[in-house]
């Protein structure tokens, strides 16, 4: 078969979106998982709604994570229970006052567990974070990721 040289364009764009990686198979972590995470709970003072950086933790196994709010009067951190929480049952509740940070050490993931996700690159698990200013009540919904293995 004889493809005219803009059929071959077109064959050869449609070849090259096909083999480009799709967006579920990369990780959400692209900057890798971290031995340690301090995440920073604020509130946008233009919109009045929470603020975290990094919205999305990448933890690496057995690293630690933390909050701390930088503003404010305090936070808060919450996960559903102790099944949808990266640490040691009892531990699904952090908090403190402005400047104090609060967290623990993430316990092991593995790629068998129904938190894991492949194209996270680990074990999700959302949480709702408040922030306190001015007694006024902001709500952001964040995630941890933890790398799975031993």
């Amino acid at each position: 078969m004889y493809l005219k040289p803009w059929n071959l364009a077109i064959a050869a764009a449609v070849l090259g979106i096909a083999a480009m990686p799709h967006a579920s198979a990369q990780s959400s972590c692209p900057s890798g998982f971290h031995r340690s995470v301090t995440a920073r709970i604020s509130t946008d003072a233009a919109h009045g709604v929470a603020l975290v950086r990094p919205d999305t933790a990448c933890v690496a196994k057995n690293g630690r994570m933390n909050w701390k709010a930088t503003d404010g009067d305090s936070w808060a951190t919450d996960f559903d229970d102790d099944a949808h929480s990266p640490f040691d049952a009892g531990k699904k509740h952090h908090e403190g006052k402005v400047a104090q940070s609060g967290g623990d050490v993430v316990r092991t993931c593995a790629k068998t567990d129904a938190s894991y996700n492949a194209s996270a690159g680990g074990c999700v698990f959302k949480y709702k974070a408040t922030h306190v200013k001015n007694g006024k009540t902001s709500v952001k919904d964040p995630q941890v990721i933890i790398q799975p293995g031993s």
